[in-house]
């Protein structure tokens, strides 16, 4: 018996069989040209994937210094360990060796350099500012005198060693030019403990030769009654006008106090300071 033949895959239709297409050629460029340009596209995707798949080298941190060693290796860890020796070595690594504290006592600590000594010193005379400074120790007159504010303009610099080192509790005193300028109170024992080492000159009454003027913004009643022709009510009345005044800016001063006239300081004039 005979089968019916079977009909072909693909069968084209009898009205297309003698066709003949014609594209134009500003078809097959665009066509070409988005083929051109989704093959580059997906070139450009393939090779971005590829290198970020691509493993990246991590280097080790030396146990010793945690610095990174060539290669990624790890220095110390032994080439013929297994894996796992090396990953634990690696993780050891990475943990970054303490640093060594220098002991108080060994040959590598720094040393902490000690205070300096505070000197306290008494200025007093022409001086802007008279009173107590603070100074430090190998300081000189010349030191004490500029803590104090400076010379004022009567002070007679040249009848004082300005470099002569300072000690501690001492009294730097500035005269006025013909001023007779003594060892201050308390000399003795002084700095190198000799006797009148702190003295502010050298012309008369210095070394002990003569008494110290008497300060007349520091004096008590007591010390100006030993001055020539003061007694108890004169002293409380250069008290009364120090107190009203403030203080005493020049021995001259003195006239204005009532019950001192030229002759009596005349006599006061070369025992007393200010």
């Amino acid at each position: 018996m005979d089968r019916p033949p079977r009909p072909g895959v693909v069968t084209v239709p009898a009205s297309l069989v003698d066709v003949r297409a014609h594209p134009r050629v500003a078809a097959v460029v665009g066509v070409a040209a988005v083929l051109l340009l989704a093959a580059a596209l997906f070139g450009v995707r393939v090779l971005l994937a590829r290198q970020q798949a691509a493993p990246q080298p991590v280097a080790a941190v030396t146990a010793a210094t945690g610095e990174p060693t060539p290669g990624g290796s790890t220095s110390g860890v032994s080439a013929s360990g297994g894996a796992a020796g090396g990953s634990a070595g690696a993780d050891a690594a990475a943990v970054p060796a303490p640093t060594p504290t220098p002991s108080a006592s060994g040959s590598g600590s720094a040393s902490t350099p000690a205070a300096a000594a505070v000197l306290l010193v008494h200025v007093v005379g022409q001086v802007r500012h008279p009173g107590v400074v603070r100074l430090r120790e190998g300081d000189r007159v010349q030191d004490a005198v500029e803590a104090a504010g400076g010379a004022t303009r009567h002070a007679d610099l040249g009848a004082v060693n300005l470099a002569r080192p300072v000690a501690d509790g001492e009294q730097v005193r500035i005269p006025k030019p013909g001023e007779r300028s003594g060892p201050p109170p308390g000399a003795a024992g002084g700095a190198g403990g000799v006797a009148g080492a702190g003295a502010v000159g050298t012309g008369p009454g210095a070394a002990g030769t003569t008494e110290p003027p008497v300060d007349l913004n520091a004096a008590t009643a007591e010390q100006l009654e030993t001055l020539p022709g003061v007694g108890p009510v004169l002293a409380q009345r250069i008290l009364e006008w120090r107190t009203a005044h403030g203080r005493f800016s020049s021995v001259e001063e003195l006239l204005e106090v009532s019950g001192i006239g030229d002759k009596t300081f005349a006599d006061l004039q070369p025992r007393v300071t200010v």
